[in-house]
């Protein structure tokens, strides 16, 4: 039993550790959007060769690596297969939106919450 719970603990830290990286590796391949960002809008946005549940937990750990305090999160779809969060840190807000394009594909979009009251 015990050898059991030491593999499992293992296994999960050999699928955590590349995430600890992230700080100084991009997040996939972002693909930017070509249009200035002057009244919000997405401001990266691309794809990542990894499955939805494998992508929320990247982006949860990239903005938490950067202090982001996760305020809300929305599964959205009939198999929960999209997803909308939303982190602040210091006044700012940011909108993630991931969503499942195949098995082992997630397409996602990051944008900065612009308050045009000011």
């Amino acid at each position: 039993m015990r050898s059991r719970v030491v593999t499992i603990v293992l296994g999960l830290f050999m699928l955590l550790l590349p995430l600890a990286a992230q700080e100084v590796m991009p997040l996939a391949n972002p693909q930017p959007n070509p249009q200035p960002n002057l009244k919000g809008g997405w401001e990266e946005q691309g794809k990542m060769d990894i499955s939805l549940a494998a992508a929320r937990v990247r982006m949860k750990t990239r903005f938490e690596l950067k202090q982001f305090q996760l305020k809300h999160e929305i599964e959205m779809g009939k198999h929960n297969e999209r997803c909308l969060m939303l982190w602040e840190k210091d006044g700012r807000q940011f909108i993630v939106m991931l969503w499942r394009m195949d098995v082992n594909q997630t397409g996602y979009s990051i944008g900065e919450v612009k308050n045009d009251r000011n």
